[in-house]
């Protein structure tokens, strides 16, 4: 069974296929479904993503390549002195931290009582995750806002070092008398032949 059954079916049909990024930002109190189009969007997993048009803007996203965790930046523009006092006041308890998904979501069933609307195609599928980092904000020349929030792919934490150590000892004293550890520093270096006749 293929990812996107009815993508491809569509392609196939000769029906134009689009693409828009989703963006969920899991806040503490209250998550927000993001996308850059018009109007409510319902998806087949019967959530809804509230429309920031052409306000907003995501860059970064990219594949972990070569040990490389990629940072990400979301942008908000043409926002008011408000919403950046409540992104400044409100960073660390509600963003900080937080988990930042992207997801590709495919469109292309015509509505002939609305041609301006594609249908989503398909399920929503997540590409990207990070957690967010820092705000950043900005002020243009015409006295237009916009925030800005770097979130750092979750690959980057592939290099943090574990709370625990894989010896005897750590598991002794986690877990009494588990012996799953207990000869792991004899197998520093060791040559295992398999199968061994």
């Amino acid at each position: 069974m293929s990812l996107f059954p009815e993508t491809i079916a569509a392609s196939l049909a000769g029906t134009k296929v689009e693409a828009a990024y989703l963006i969920h930002f899991d806040f503490t109190t209250q998550p927000m479904r993001l996308w850059r189009g018009n109007g409510l969007l319902k998806t087949k997993d019967n959530a809804t993503w509230s429309a920031i048009g052409q306000l907003g803007s995501v860059t970064g996203i990219e594949q972990a390549v070569n040990g490389e965790a990629p940072v990400a930046t979301f942008t908000l523009s043409g926002v008011d002195q408000r919403i950046v006092r409540l992104a400044r006041d409100e960073f660390k308890p509600e963003v900080d931290g937080r988990l930042a998904t992207v997801l590709v979501q495919f469109f292309g069933e015509p509505d002939d009582t609305d041609p301006d609307n594609q249908r989503p195609l398909d399920f929503p599928f997540p590409m990207w995750a990070g957690r967010c980092l820092t705000p950043t904000f900005t002020i243009e020349q015409g006295g237009e806002h916009s925030v800005s929030i770097a979130a750092e792919s979750v690959f980057a934490l592939r290099s943090r070092p574990n709370y625990a150590m894989y010896t005897d000892r750590d598991q002794q004293h986690r877990f009494a008398g588990d012996r799953g550890f207990e000869f792991t520093g004899t197998l520093v270096n060791k040559v295992v032949t398999w199968p061994d006749y």
